[in-house]
């Protein structure tokens, strides 16, 4: 009889359910795409009947696959954090969840931003305030949509609703509820943050906290049914996706620092002590974790995304190979030319917050080819990456790389010469499902501790130096980018103001069409 652990990453888009052995080996994997509902302009949406149903899909697959002697010996979960999962009385959705890419709430984080609101919840919880951040979705419908607010009985998130659908129990951890909930000193919920907003009544919303590495209860018989897996079989509490990544991929200690290059730029570093830092610089986030662990965190909307345009609209190739052939012979700094990756119509939200920042070529002359562009892109997204390192409160000088950034050599070097940091390329592919798969472990008694569950499930595929000269180049190259950046700001904002003139200028135009235009002297081309 051999023994597994079976991890479940819920994602925004795609649920993975993944069979690990207990040596941390990939044996079996079920993914499903759950597709996010747009009702409106700039909100984003789940069913959470759909997303249990999906969930429990990718269970029973996996299940399917496994030798009849194979014993399953705990369930871990993960999944997309922030938003707002909300649950009645009786355990059933309130509405669609409402996730954390979710703008509606936008002019909630402006009011506290103004009124000092925002820096009172930081200085409790050690996070920013975000459109998608549950507390201020919660604001949003206790204003908009009272009749849900009423009928809600628990808040919690992603991972939270899924492990109450396999047992009943209606928890969550620290590192989900650290925004905005949890004081970042204790790790234990805080009532100063609901006083700062003004909502009181929402801690008693808040489901029971427990430790990411503790059984939250077993299978029911009905979850039984619907994953095919044996009742009773324990389920732990989890983490967010986020640090169940960092923890996958390898980084335990403190002092490593784990990145995501995909969609997004995810950036952490493991601490052995809550940080005391005063930083305010865009989304940063502070995660209890375990074992008198943190992380902190920023989220850059900096990803791929930039690369995958400029491979498609600019040098029109499908092969990435031989894009990359192209540019790296050309230098650092692609002669002079700088690429801001804020490609993201959502703007940026790390390491500053302006949801008016766009994508820019600065410095581009005639000498300047397809390749250097490329080049550009490239150099672009890992400066974005430093920028965010250089503003969390501790330098990593280990990083562990995964996404699809990490599938490129010369990416890589880039990142740990832009860094200069050791980039580590981890064995395996579902760090988000390992790392829940090692939570469900520790809680059974698998594993000791989260360094020893990690030492004894990890290995490294590859690894890449920084190099000092290189290193040098990259620090003087990132002043450009950050002054660059910086000197924009009000030019994003007047963008913003003179499209909509511009098209308030075309309506009055299209609903008076008869009405002639007199251009006077003063304008450009005037007589």
């Amino acid at each position: 009889m051999s023994q597994v652990i079976i991890g479940v990453d819920a994602g925004t888009t795609v649920i993975k359910s993944v069979a690990f052995t207990l040596e941390g080996e990939e044996l079996y994997k079920s993914s499903v795409e759950n597709a996010v509902k747009r009702p409106e302009s700039g909100w984003a949406e789940q069913s959470m009947v759909t997303t249990w149903k999906k969930t429990a899909q990718t269970l029973s697959e996996v299940e399917d696959r496994l030798d009849e002697d194979d014993e399953v010996v705990a369930v871990g979960v993960t999944g997309q954090g922030d938003g707002c999962w909300l649950v009645d009385e009786r355990g059933d959705p309130v509405r669609p969840a409402i996730l954390w890419s979710d703008g509606r709430a936008n002019s909630y984080v402006q009011e506290w931003q103004e009124n000092g609101v925002s820096d009172e919840v930081y200085d409790i919880c050690g996070g920013t305030q975000f459109p998608g951040s549950s507390l201020v979705i919660l604001r949003w419908l206790k204003e908009n949509e009272p009749e849900s607010y009423e009928e809600a009985d628990t808040v919690f998130f992603c991972k939270d609703w899924l492990k109450y659908k396999l047992t009943g129990e209606l928890t969550t951890d620290p590192s989900d509820a650290s925004l905005p909930y949890v004081d970042a000193e204790t790790a234990e919920y805080s009532d100063e943050v609901l006083d700062a907003v003004g909502m009181p009544e929402v801690a008693e919303m808040r489901p029971e906290l427990v430790s990411g590495t503790e059984v939250v209860g077993g299978l029911t018989e009905h979850a039984a049914v619907e994953t095919g897996l044996p009742e009773g079989t324990p389920v732990v509490s989890g983490f967010i996706d986020i640090a169940a990544s960092a923890f996958g991929s390898g980084a335990a200690l403190p002092g490593e620092g784990s990145s995501i290059v995909g969609t997004t730029s995810v950036n952490q570093t493991v601490l052995d002590e809550a940080p005391s830092d005063d930083e305010r610089a865009g989304i940063l986030l502070t995660l209890g974790v375990e074992d008198g662990l943190w992380t902190k965190f920023m989220s850059s909307m900096t990803g791929t995304p930039n690369l995958d345009w400029a491979i498609e609209e600019i040098m029109d190739k499908s092969s990435f190979n031989l894009v990359e052939e192209e540019v790296e012979s050309i230098p650092v700094g692609s002669d002079g030319l700088l690429y801001h990756p804020f490609l993201s119509s959502a703007g940026e939200r790390a390491p500053f917050l302006n949801p008016n920042a766009r994508a820019q070529f600065m410095g581009l002359t005639q000498e300047h080819t397809q390749a250097h562009l490329v080049r550009a892109v490239y150099e672009g997204i890992s400066l974005a990456m430093r920028d965010c390192y250089k503003h969390l409160p501790e330098n990593a000088d280990e990083i562990y790389l995964s996404g699809g950034g990490a599938n490129s050599d010369f990416w890589c070097q880039m990142f740990a010469d832009c860094l200069n940091a050791t980039i580590v390329i981890p064995a395996g592919t579902e760090f988000g499902a390992k790392g829940a798969a090692l939570l469900a472990g520790i809680g059974t008694g698998t594993y000791d501790s989260l360094a020893e569950a990690v030492n004894a499930t990890s290995s490294v595929a590859q690894s890449f130096e920084p190099r000092p000269e290189k290193v040098r180049q990259y620090r003087r190259w990132y002043d450009v980018y950050t002054d660059a950046y910086e000197a924009t700001f009000e030019a994003w904002d007047e963008r913003v103001k003179a499209l909509e003139d511009l098209r308030q200028m075309e309506q009055a135009e299209a609903a008076s069409p008869s009405k002639k235009t007199v251009v006077g002297k003063d304008t450009v081309g005037g007589s």
